[in-house]
């Protein structure tokens, strides 16, 4: 059975201003105004199931516990349910391929029972039933044509079973500094593993290629194994990270709907993606790793800018408008720019040319197109700030700060269906609420008995100083409000919450 292990622990720095530390790629619509990455990531790993003719299984999804409510969101909206194992630290992809492998050897059986298709698996032999296959997928990379990711699964299926690690690669199409390598030998047996190389060693193995003398491919970043056997190979080529991983989810608390491993033993984990930590040394050994080729399957790993813009059409002049920019983007003069907007601001470009120009609520990027793998370093120092960000995600949906001023703050509030804010009360600051659109129910607590006001659009209310207050959104549309918050301190962290559904402290 081949259970999808999605990885989406990733941070996409080379994606920001977009993409940052509260709200990474993965989560983003950046190709589907009504799905994420992870979403698409989803019903990818549903379609492929369907096509290799097996029956439906809950994928396991590891991400940061930043962005479990994300998570498992996305994932209620599509009405997938999945199990979520949380990383506190990501430590690259070893570590949680290692934490997926061991939860999977203790649940497959449980994962199996949820199939829908139960009666269809149970005819099937004991031994292959038992047999659990992991297909890791990054969850920030797209694919037009799946049929193609099926058929080479299809086609390392038998070897992948015998122990076998699988690997997917993609023929390049130019010398790529940003994407690790392969090659593989005609029997499709991997014989070296690189690393991202510089551009004269890309350009050389692009040239060996066309002489036909090697099988460079990139390496997508898609692994399949055979869960005792990754899980063998782990403890011998990186005992500790085995142990630590095993001992992490021996102890492992189930967490509302996630699934949170023991800190303690994932302290000293050592940051491996698991193209080095098992690889590359596999591959000196015949037949320990081998690889399909996806040919003209349209992936794409969306690492950059760069990347991201190859997937959207130009004008005559080279020049591309994404997303919401589309009615706020005029160029003159001006040629092969790449503009993204979601401030709502109208930007003009005037005799300029290359250029990537990304605009947000939080902040403003400006760079040459040849820079754009380079974008990653401006991240961490605008996280490291002080600046609070302006869209923030929260279990109950999200908020969006308009305007920060000297002792006041707008907000606009966005509360999901049955979305509720913990029982809370502020110790410097008074809030005005207005309700938008939808029907928020605002609960107050005074001397111990809870009290429950309904309003409605163009209705408000007045949350004083020290008032313990909550509220929910029971009607069946998502609940807009606007929030003036008005006092001496107006920081999150002036939140003190009495109850939370969400066991937030």
């Amino acid at each position: 059975m081949i259970i999808p292990v999605i990885l989406a622990g990733g941070t996409g720095t080379r994606l920001w201003p977009l993409s940052t530390r509260d709200c990474p790629k993965q989560f983003l619509p950046l190709l589907d105004p009504e799905r994420s990455l992870l979403q698409q990531t989803l019903l990818r790993a549903q379609d492929l199931l369907q096509r290799l003719g097996q029956p439906a299984v809950e994928p396991v999804i590891v991400c940061h516990e930043a962005q479990r409510f994300l998570a498992a969101e996305q994932c209620r909206a599509l009405n997938i349910r999945a199990q979520i194992v949380l990383e506190d630290e990501g430590r690259n992809t070893a570590q949680a391929l290692a934490l997926a492998a061991q939860h999977l050897a203790h649940n497959s059986q449980h994962l199996a029972h949820n199939s829908q298709h139960l009666a269809h698996n149970s005819q099937k032999p004991a031994e292959h039933r038992e047999q659990t296959l992991m297909l890791a997928m990054p969850a920030d990379q797209t694919l037009s044509d799946n049929a193609v990711l099926a058929q080479a699964i299809a086609s390392l299926q038998a070897q992948v079973s015998q122990g076998a690690a699988g690997i997917f690669g993609i023929e390049p199409e130019y010398a790529a500094t940003g994407f690790g390598y392969l090659r593989k030998d005609a029997g499709g047996q991997v014989v070296e593993f690189r690393e991202k190389p510089d551009a004269d060693t890309a350009a050389q193995w692009l040239a060996a290629n066309t002489r036909q003398q090697a099988g460079w491919l990139w390496n997508s970043g898609i692994f399949f194994w055979q869960v005792q056997a990754f899980l063998q190979r782990l403890s011998e080529y990186q005992p500790a990270l085995f142990a630590a991983t095993q001992e992490a989810m021996a102890q492992a608390q189930q967490d509302l709907d996630f699934i949170r491993p023991a800190t303690g033993p994932l302290q000293q984990c050592p940051h491996l993606p698991v193209d080095i930590a098992l690889l590359e040394p596999l591959s000196a050994i015949a037949q320990a790793v081998v690889a399909a080729p996806l040919v003209n399957s349209g992936w794409n790993d969306i690492g950059n800018w760069q990347a991201l813009s190859e997937l959207s059409e130009a004008d005559a002049q080279g020049n591309i408008v994404h997303n919401s920019a589309a009615a706020h983007g005029r160029f003159q003069h001006s040629r092969n720019n790449y503009l993204h907007s979601s401030s709502g601001r109208d930007i003009a470009l005037l005799g300029v040319q290359d250029l990537l120009v990304v605009d947000t609520a939080d902040a403003l990027l400006i760079a040459h197109k040849d820079q754009a793998q380079q974008v990653g370093s401006l991240a961490p120092a605008a996280s490291a700030g002080k600046t609070e960000p302006r869209l923030v995600y929260r279990p109950w949906g999200s908020y969006e700060v308009l305007h920060p001023g000297d002792g006041y703050k707008i907000k606009r509030l966005r509360v999901k269906t049955g979305g509720r804010l913990s029982l809370q009360r502020h110790r410097f600051r008074a809030e005005h609420w207005v309700v938008v659109r939808g029907e928020a129910t605002v609960i107050r607590q005074r001397d111990g008995v809870q009290s429950r006001e309904v309003l409605h659009a163009n209705e408000s209310t007045f949350i004083a100083l020290g008032d313990i207050h909550s509220l929910e959104n029971n009607g069946d549309v998502l609940l807009e409000m606007i929030e003036v918050q008005s006092g001496d301190y107006l920081a999150e962290d002036d939140i003190e919450r009495l109850q939370d559904a969400y066991g937030r402290k």
